[in-house]
């Protein structure tokens, strides 16, 4: 199973091709259109099924399943986090999924606050504990940026999530620490290979699925950053088989959709 999480900076109909490319069974894309816009803009776009999150139409937090992979709603967008998504995933595998964009914009940052994530891991926890469950997306937050008292810190964070058994797949894959990242996510202001560089993008998975990372790669600058598609780049974590449930009630998994997106694809993702 191929899952990736990538803030593609907006303009998502004009850059889908780059995430197909990817071939990933779920995608995590933040700062994308709503679904009606992408399926009014990006024929060719054939997930099998689509969730949205956001305020805005033109930028919010999207999750996309290909193949035999569905996608279902596991509960109500929750007003004062922005963004999260809770969704059960099932498939080959099936897992719960938080996905996330961590967005400060619209409330003030305050050191007393703990910030969307951590309001998001607390909101989920029933969730995130009832199955393996992965946690996804860019969290806009890194140690570096921690301060003493400061509710949102990163270390807190990890903290939460370690709690709830998960890890940061990039971390455990390549076993670094937090900070010591020898690859970054976000190019930051002018996107200049030299310019303010940061990882600030995560796939959090269950501990006890650590060892069953098969690959972890975080996209390269020259194709995603240097050609202008974003400032962020894509974190892609690949796991072998037998992550999670495997669904062995093959009758009930829907043929993969290999069009775009029919009249009846696109009445169902609406309707999400």
């Amino acid at each position: 199973m191929r899952l990736v999480t990538w803030n593609c900076g907006g303009g998502f109909h004009r850059k889908f091709s780059a995430l197909r490319a990817l071939a990933p069974d779920v995608a995590i894309v933040q700062e994308c259109a709503d679904l009606d816009t992408l399926v009014r803009k990006t024929p060719g776009f054939a997930p099998a099924d689509a969730l949205w999150s956001g305020d805005s139409p033109n930028r919010g937090l999207g999750v996309f399943s290909f193949g035999r992979y569905r996608l279902e709603r596991a509960a109500r967008d929750d007003a004062a986090i922005t963004y999260a998504l809770a969704a059960r995933v099932s498939g080959p595998c099936t897992f719960n999924l938080l996905a996330l964009w961590a967005h400060y914009g619209k409330a003030p940052v305050r050191v007393g606050s703990p910030g969307p994530v951590l309001l998001a891991l607390a909101r989920f926890e029933d969730f995130l504990i009832e199955r393996a469950s992965i946690v996804a997306g860019d969290l806009n937050n890194h140690v570096r940026w921690d301060r003493p008292g400061k509710a949102s810190n990163h270390a807190a964070t990890m903290a939460a999530g370690a709690a709830l058994g998960l890890v940061s797949a990039y971390h455990a894959f390549f076993a670094l620490e937090q900070g010591a990242e020898r690859h970054h996510t976000l190019y930051w202001r002018n996107r200049s290979r030299n310019g303010p560089k940061f990882h600030i993008d995560y796939v959090f998975v269950p501990r006890t699925a650590a060892a069953l990372l098969q690959r972890v790669a975080i996209g390269t600058y020259a194709k995603w950053i240097g050609t202008g598609l974003s400032d962020h780049a894509p974190v892609i974590v690949d796991f072998v088989a037998g992550f999670a449930v495997r669904r062995t009630d093959r009758a009930n998994v829907r043929t993969p959709q290999h069009a775009p997106i029919s009249d009846a694809v696109a009445s169902r993702i609406r309707a999400h």
